[in-house]
C-alpha cells in the first residue's frame, strides 16, 4: 500500500505558467464559496502566490530561526521519556528539525495574511486544498487568529516546576483544533459540492473516511518513524478537530459549528474528543497533587508538572499497541496529573537522564472497569520501557484502606508500583524506593480537599510542543498528508 502510495504522488508535477494564471482566477470563486459555507463574511481579498518545495522548506527554517526550545520543553521531552510516550534515545529537537518542510501541500501564513500554494500538486487537486485555506483566511479576517488562537491560554501558576512563563497550551491547542476543524469542513464540503451533497445532509461520510482518509498513513520514511505521541499531537487538529466539527454541525447547525465555536471555544482537548462534554459545559475537575517536598529528602527537587490529558492518554495506549483501550476507555478519562523529581545530584554534573527522574502521577476514571483497564495496561507498560523489568509480590495490605488492585515491578532505574483505589483513582510512582512511594501515596489520599471545578488545570503534556513552531510545521504535514488522500477516497465519490 505505502508503495503504490508513493508510486501516486505527484512528485514530478509541476504547474505551468498556464495552470498558474487559471487557478489565481478560481481564487474569488472559491473564496465565495468557502464564505458561504461557513457563514464567515469576506472583508479583504487574500494575497496568493504559488512557491515551489524549496521555498516552503525556507518558510519552515525561518520560523525554527525566531525561537529556540524553552526549558520547559526540555523537560517535557524528559518526562515524556519517563512515560514512554517517547524512546529514551529519541532525539526530539533533531527528528522536528529534519522532519521541516518536507510535505506541506499549502498554507495560510496569518502574519502576512498570504497563502501559498506549492506547484508540485497538479491543478485539479488545488481547488480543495485553496477552498481549505481560504478558510483560514475568513476565520482571520473575522476573528483574528493570532490573537483568538492564545485569548484562552492563561499564565500556569509557577508551582510545582512549571516555569518558563508559558501558557496553557491545552487550551491554545484546542482552539487550534477548531480553526483545522472548520477548514477541513469546507474541504469536504467542496469535495462533495459537484455531487449536490455537503458534509451535514451526507451522513456517515467522516466516519467512513477515517480508516482510508482521515487516519491516513504518512508516506514518508521520516514520518513513519515518528513515535505515536507525535503522530496523535500532530493529526489532533484535523482528525478530531473535523470529527468535533461534524458532531456540532450534526446537533447544532452551521452557525453553531462555524461562529458559534469562536465566541465559545472548547476549553481543552477532552471537550474537542467529546463534543458531548463541550455542548453540556461538562465541568471537568482538575486532579491536583499536594506539595510533598516535606515527605522527600533533600536529594529530590521538583522538575515538572502538568495534567496527563486525554491526548497523552490515547498517545501511550495506542504506543504499547491497545487500540481498543484507546477507543473504548479513553473517553472515561476524567482528569490525571503527574509531578517529575529530579536527583539533586546528577552524575558528573551532566544533563539528567530519566534515570535521574523519579515520577508521581494520579488519574482518575468514571467507571471501576476503566480505572482496572489502565491500571493494568500501565503495569504491561513496564517491561516495554525499561531494559530490566522483574514482576515483584506486592506486600499484603496490613491496615485499611487498602488498594483494590496493585502491582510492583523492579527496573533498573527503581520500582514502579501501581495502584487501583476504589474511588477509581490510579496512583503511579515510578524510581521511588517503596516505603517513599508508600508516603506519597498516603500523602495524596489523605490530602485536604484540593479538586474543585474552579481550579485552574495545569498544562497537559502532550500539547506543550504546539509552542514550538517546529512542532507546529510538523503538524502542517500531517495535515497535508491527511488532505491528500481525502482527494484520493473522494475521487470515488461520496458516501451513501
Amino acid at each position: 500500500m505505502a508503495r503504490k502510495i508513493r508510486k501516486d504522488k505527484p512528485a514530478d508535477v509541476r504547474m505551468t505558467d498556464v495552470d498558474a494564471k487559471e487557478l489565481f482566477s478560481s481564487v474569488d470563486k472559491v473564496f465565495e464559496f468557502a464564505s458561504q459555507d461557513t457563514g464567515f463574511a469576506k472583508h479583504s481579498e487574500v494575497k496568493k502566490k504559488i512557491v515551489g518545495q524549496a521555498d516552503i522548506e525556507q518558510y519552515t527554517k525561518d520560523r525554527l530561526a525566531r525561537a529556540d526550545l524553552s526549558q520547559r520543553f526540555a523537560r517535557s521531552e524528559l518526562t515524556m521519556k519517563k512515560f514512554g510516550l517517547l524512546p529514551r534515545e529519541f532525539n526530539l529537537r533533531e527528528f522536528l528539525v529534519k522532519s521541516n518542510g518536507q510535505s506541506i501541500a499549502g498554507l495560510y501564513d496569518e502574519e502576512s495574511k498570504t497563502i501559498s500554494l506549492l506547484n508540485t500538486v497538479s491543478l485539479e487537486k488545488q481547488g480543495p486544498i485553496l477552498a481549505h485555506e481560504l478558510t483560514h483566511a475568513l476565520q482571520d479576517q473575522n476573528y483574528d487568529l493570532q490573537h483568538w488562537g492564545k485569548a484562552g491560554s492563561k499564565p500556569v501558576s509557577k508551582t510545582q516546576g512549571s516555569d518558563d512563563g508559558d501558557g496553557n497550551d491545552e487550551s491554545t491547542t484546542a482552539r487550534h483544533a477548531i480553526v483545522e476543524g472548520q477548514a477541513m469542513v469546507v474541504y469536504i464540503d467542496y469535495l462533495l459540492a459537484p455531487y449536490g451533497r455537503n458534509l451535514k445532509d451526507t451522513p456517515g461520510v467522516v466516519a467512513s473516511m477515517e480508516d482510508s482518509a482521515v487516519s491516513a498513513t504518512i508516506d514518508s520514511e521520516l514520518m513513519h518513524k515518528a513515535p505515536m505521541v507525535l503522530r496523535e499531537a500532530g493529526a489532533f487538529p484535523y482528525r478530531t478537530g473535523l470529527f468535533f466539527e461534524a458532531d456540532i454541525l450534526a446537533q447544532r447547525g452551521k452557525e453553531a459549528a462555524f461562529q458559534g465555536v469562536f465566541a465559545h471555544p472548547p476549553r481543552n482537548t477532552h471537550e474537542v474528543f467529546d463534543s458531548r462534554a463541550y455542548l453540556e459545559r461538562e465541568k471537568l475537575v482538575p486532579v491536583q497533587i499536594p506539595d510533598l517536598s516535606s515527605l522527600l529528602s533533600k536529594d529530590y527537587e521538583v522538575f515538572d508538572s502538568g495534567s496527563f490529558g486525554e491526548l497523552d492518554v490515547r498517545a501511550l495506549l495506542k504506543q504499547f499497541g491497545d487500540k481498543h483501550g484507546a477507543t473504548d476507555f479513553a473517553p472515561a478519562w476524567q482528569g490525571g496529573s503527574y509531578v517529575a523529581f529530579k536527583k539533586t545530584q546528577v552524575a558528573g554534573g551532566n544533563e539528567p537522564t530519566t534515570a535521574d527522574v523519579a515520577l508521581l502521577y494520579v488519574s482518575h476514571w468514571k467507571t471501576v472497569q476503566a480505572a482496572e483497564h489502565f491500571a493494568r495496561f500501565y503495569a504491561t507498560t513496564v517491561a516495554k520501557r525499561y531494559q530490566k523489568a522483574i514482576v515483584q509480590a506486592v506486600p499484603t495490605c496490613a491496615a485499611a484502606p487498602c488498594p483494590t488492585g496493585a502491582a510492583q515491578i523492579s527496573t533498573e532505574e527503581g520500582p514502579v508500583i501501581v495502584e487501583e483505589w476504589p474511588d477509581n483513582s490510579v496512583i503511579v510512582s515510578e524510581s521511588f524506593d517503596s516505603a517513599t512511594a508508600a508516603k506519597l501515596s498516603a500523602a495524596i489520599r489523605t490530602a485536604p480537599a484540593l479538586r474543585h471545578a474552579n481550579a485552574t488545570p495545569l498544562p497537559e503534556l502532550a500539547p506543550r510542543l504546539y509552542s514550538q513552531p517546529a512542532f507546529r510545521a510538523f503538524q502542517e504535514q500531517y495535515g497535508s498528508e491527511i488532505l491528500r488522500n481525502m482527494v484520493r477516497a473522494a475521487q470515488s465519490g461520496p458516501t451513501n
